[in-house]
C-alpha cells in the first residue's frame, strides 16, 4: 500500500501501518482505523438492535437473562460451561427461562463473574418479566 492510500480520517482510533514510502522504502504510519470509521456504527447499530431482541426473549420468557448474556459475550455452550465449572448439561438448563428460579447463590456468583455484572442485575432483569 503506498503511504497516501493509507491515510483514514479517524482521530477516535489511530493505528500505525507499514506503506511504501514515496521514496520507495517501507515504514510507519500514523493514520486512523479504517474499521471505526466505516464500520464502528454499524455495529453498534445492530448490537443494540441484537440486545433488543433477546431482552424481549428474556421477557417472553423464551430465554434465561444467563442464555442472553452468553450470547452478547459471543460465548459457546462449552466455554460458559467451563468458566463456571459446571457440566454442560446443567448450564444448558439454566439456559431455560424455568431453569433460573433454581440456580444457587454461589453458582449465580460465578455466572455475574464471568459475564462480568452483579448478581442482582441477573435477579432483576428476571424479575421483570410479565408474569
Amino acid at each position: 500500500m503506498k503511504e497516501k492510500e493509507g491515510y483514514v480520517d479517524c482521530p477516535e482510533q489511530q493505528v500505525i501501518l507499514y506503506v511504501e514510502k514515496e521514496n520507495g522504502k517501507y515504514g510507519p504510519m500514523q493514520t486512523g482505523s479504517y474499521l471505526t470509521r466505516h464500520y464502528l456504527d454499524d455495529y453498534e447499530e445492530k448490537r443494540k438492535n441484537l440486545e433488543m431482541e433477546l431482552l424481549k426473549q428474556v421477557r417472553n420468557k423464551e430465554m434465561s437473562v444467563i442464555h442472553y448474556y452468553m450470547i452478547l459475550g459471543d460465548l459457546t455452550l462449552s466455554e460458559l460451561s467451563s468458566r463456571v465449572g459446571l457440566r454442560k448439561g446443567k448450564v444448558r438448563n439454566h439456559l431455560e427461562y424455568h431453569g433460573f428460579p433454581g440456580i444457587k447463590e454461589e453458582i449465580l456468583q460465578k455466572y455475574a463473574d464471568v459475564f462480568n455484572v452483579q448478581v442482582a442485575d441477573l435477579k432483576r432483569m428476571m424479575e421483570e418479566t410479565p408474569a
